[in-house]
């Protein structure tokens, strides 16, 4: 799954425009969806589609694909909201309306982070960081992160087919001693690339980012937009 986030985020359409300013506009967008109303986070929804399939170019089966994963998670862990546990199950009602809220501002932080993680590659955020003067430290911790997600995603990978090669059990004994193996050798792994790095005498350093473009329709696209999700916020408020 990490692995195939990273691949779109360097093949899609707008994997060269300016990171900064894919930062703001996704910055902007998640602190609507997570204080604004229900109506313009529909809105937000429609416009982030618009641009991951009208202007990064995925495939709508990509972007399906995500959508029902997270909306099946978040469906998951608020449905229960619904009920009350008091001896017997009882539905609230009331609470749908909290609960509809609850899903929309998570699925909409969501997928603003996927738009921000699948149409930028990850060395493009860091050089946008260390342009805003973030701690160097900070940046590196993220990359030295960011290079654990495939460490992990490799070795369970090769555990799951190895389990399958040799007997295919499923229980809760395989599985917790598949975990321990799991992070043994996620930390050698690790460990490895670390000491290899130290013995060719590698260094940080932010990668240089002198590609970027930030044609002018979508800073104009992303200005009347944010101007009229706050028009739509106003009148929302104003008739509510």
């Amino acid at each position: 799954m990490v692995s195939w986030l990273d691949q779109w985020a360097y093949r899609n359409r707008l994997s060269k425009l300016n990171a900064t300013f894919k930062l703001i506009f996704a910055l902007i967008l998640l602190i609507w969806a997570l204080l604004g109303t229900n109506v313009v986070r529909l809105i937000i929804i429609v416009w982030l589609l618009v641009w991951l399939l009208g202007y990064a170019r995925l495939p709508s089966s990509v972007c399906l694909r995500v959508c029902m994963l997270i909306a099946l998670v978040i469906l998951g862990s608020s449905i229960p909201l619904l009920f009350s546990f008091d001896g017997a199950i009882h539905f609230i009602s009331e609470s749908f309306s909290y609960v509809s809220t609850v899903f929309l501002r998570a699925f909409t932080s969501s997928l603003v982070l996927f738009f921000l993680a699948i149409t930028t590659p990850f060395f493009r955020i860091a050089h946008a960081l260390s342009k805003w003067h973030v701690p160097k430290a900070f940046i590196e911790l993220l990359l030295l992160t960011y290079r654990f997600i495939f460490i992990v995603e490799k070795t369970a990978k090769e555990l799951f087919v190895t389990a399958q090669i040799k007997c295919g059990e499923r229980d809760w004994r395989f599985a917790s001693l598949a975990v321990a193996q799991l992070l043994r050798q996620t930390l050698h792994h690790y460990e490895t690339m670390m000491i290899a790095q130290q013995a060719r005498n590698v260094s940080f350093a932010v990668p240089m980012c002198a590609d970027e473009q930030l044609p002018r329709r979508y800073i104009i696209e992303a200005f009347i937009g944010i101007v009229v999700l706050f028009i739509l916020e106003g009148l929302y408020a104003t008739v509510s």
